[in-house]
């Protein structure tokens, strides 16, 4: 049973700002209250749709991005205060440091995506350098033995955790969540995070939610080319 003192929050998602999400960015203190998250980082592909903490009764919605370096992989900024260009892993996690923010890892032990660090043999020597904390539980890591090496992984490294579900829809926000305790402000949660202070829950999303990723991501690419 979790504590009652604890806050969930889904950090790792997408809303149409990123060009296969299609969730309003709109709705998401709405779809918050709906799901019991106390707050979201939308973490849209390679540029940042906000760059300050948005807070409204009392939940959270956190300054993030998720970059591809150029070298290995995916990396995700949390708390960012400025635009980062996609640049090799190490000078995206000293750009957010640099920020102040956090270096979170994500879904990195899934081999079917082509961006994760299992694919582009990302060295143990950068994560315990440059990464802060692990992302142990994506849900759309839909065999959940990728989440469980992800979770070795951070046990492995002395890594504390994260949760997100790397929602596209309203449908999938809050399938993965990092639970933080007494939280407030947007200071407590970064002081939490940055002190591992976590704890995750989560389960795979159904596959089926890759096929209108897919296909709305075609469609807008078809719209962008013809404009």
């Amino acid at each position: 049973m979790m504590d009652n003192r604890l806050s969930a929050f889904d950090l790792h998602m997408h809303t149409y700002h990123s060009k296969d999400g299609f969730q309003s960015p709109y709705n998401l203190f709405k779809i918050m209250k709906k799901k019991g998250l106390r707050g979201v980082a939308p973490t849209e592909h390679w540029r940042a749709a906000t760059l300050k903490v948005i807070e409204r009764d009392g939940k959270f919605i956190l300054p993030a991005c998720e970059y591809k370096s150029t070298d290995y992989g995916e990396v995700i900024g949390l708390f960012i205060t400025d635009h980062i260009e996609n640049r090799t892993f190490a000078e995206i996690a000293e750009d957010v440091h640099n920020q102040n923010g956090l270096v979170i890892l994500p879904h990195p032990r899934d081999p079917l995506r082509k961006y994760t660090a299992i694919r582009r043999g990302l060295p143990d020597e950068i994560i315990k350098k440059h990464v802060d904390l692990i992302e142990g539980i994506n849900s759309r890591c839909f065999i959940q033995l990728f989440n469980t090496r992800a979770q070795k992984l951070a046990k492995r490294l002395k890594k504390p955790m994260t949760a997100g579900s790397d929602g596209h829809s309203s449908l999938e926000m809050g399938h993965a969540k990092t639970w933080i305790q007494d939280i407030e402000t947007a200071d407590d949660i970064y002081k939490e995070l940055k002190a591992g202070r976590t704890q995750i829950t989560g389960y795979p999303s159904i596959f089926f939610w890759h096929f209108p990723t897919m296909f709305w991501q075609r469609i807008r690419r078809i719209a962008y080319d013809a404009w």
